[in-house]
Order: structure tokens, then C-alpha cells, then sequence
């Protein structure tokens, strides 16, 4: 019988190392990895909604209407969208 029971005890210590293993992993990542990709995410997110803004058609368009054919002032638009 006890013949029997050891490759069952060996599986089930293995089947536990495993799981423990596993879990392990996933702490890490919700811990470390996680945190560090969304803030990098919200960053790149930030940029690009800040690029868009920036370079809108309309608001050059709102500049250069504003500048009433003031040299300078639409350099400066053009320079700024």
C-alpha cells in the first residue's frame, strides 16, 4: 500500500509547489508590473490627448482669423499649431 501512496504524495507536492509557484507570479505582477504599465499607459494617454490638442486645425484656424492680417501674429500661430 505504501508503494501505492508515494507516487500520489509526489504528484500532489508537485501539483502544491506549482500552484504556489503560480501564485507567486501573479502577486508580482499585480504588486510591480501592474502599477508601472498603467502609469506608463496614462503618460503616452496624456501625450498624445496634449499633441492633439495642440496641432487642432481649428485652433490655428481661430489664430490666424484673430491675427487680422498681422504678419507677426500668424508666424507666431503657425509657429505655436
Amino acid at each position: 500500500m505504501a508503494l501505492l501512496l508515494a507516487p500520489l504524495r509526489w504528484l500532489t507536492s508537485s501539483i502544491i509547489r506549482l500552484a504556489i509557484f503560480v501564485g507567486i507570479l501573479v502577486v508580482a505582477y499585480l504588486v510591480l508590473l501592474k502599477p508601472a504599465i498603467d502609469s506608463g499607459e496614462k503618460k503616452v494617454h496624456q501625450t498624445l490627448h496634449s499633441l492633439e490638442k495642440a496641432a487642432s486645425p481649428k485652433r490655428l484656424e481661430h489664430c490666424i482669423k484673430r491675427a487680422d492680417g498681422d504678419l507677426e501674429k500668424i508666424k507666431r500661430c503657425t509657429r505655436v499649431f
